[in-house]
């Protein structure tokens, strides 16, 4: 699904390979001897330049709405689905939810692997990587979305998924 939406400075925005990242202002670029328009995206540890002709991409959407950290809130509060037993379809399903990029996706995943953890006591190191990434970006985003501070909302989660 294509996004339509038109970005400006001072926007939040979410990548599905960056993270979360605020639009702080726009830069003009020289490659090859041509000119290009580039947003300036800062997250909290980079900076990236997306063209602005390019930010109907398929890894891009604005940051959630608060219905839908609502509804991501609801789907931590549900009982886990099982994880499969096969190695690649976890990492299919892990691959499946980065570039889907949305909360309710992340948050089923958390869910979902916490538990896997709890039952199997290990994840594999791309499950660790992917549980502390889409951990860290959803309460970034649910922070920011909410205006409460990030360890208040790390806290609930812990407790919705029983950390």
């Amino acid at each position: 699904m294509e996004n339509t939406h038109t970005y400006s400075e001072g926007e939040w925005i979410v990548h599905s390979r960056y993270g979360i990242g605020k639009i702080e202002g726009v830069d003009v670029k020289e490659i090859s001897g041509e000119k290009t328009n580039y947003f300036r995206i800062t997250t909290t540890d980079s900076i990236y330049w997306m063209p602005v002709d390019q930010m109907d991409s398929d890894v891009l959407r604005p940051l959630a709405s608060l219905e839908e950290i609502d509804q991501a809130i609801i789907v931590l509060q549900k009982p886990p689905e099982e994880m499969s037993p096969n190695f690649q379809i976890r990492q299919n399903r892990i691959q499946k939810t980065q570039m889907d990029n949305t909360p309710d996706g992340m948050a089923e995943l958390i869910r979902d692997l916490r538990a896997y953890r709890r039952e199997k006591g290990v994840l594999n190191s791309t499950e660790r990587s992917a549980f502390r990434t889409l951990k860290r970006r959803l309460i970034q985003e649910w922070a920011i979305v909410t205006g409460v501070k990030t360890e208040k909302i790390e806290s609930k989660l812990n407790t919705m998924i029983d950390l």
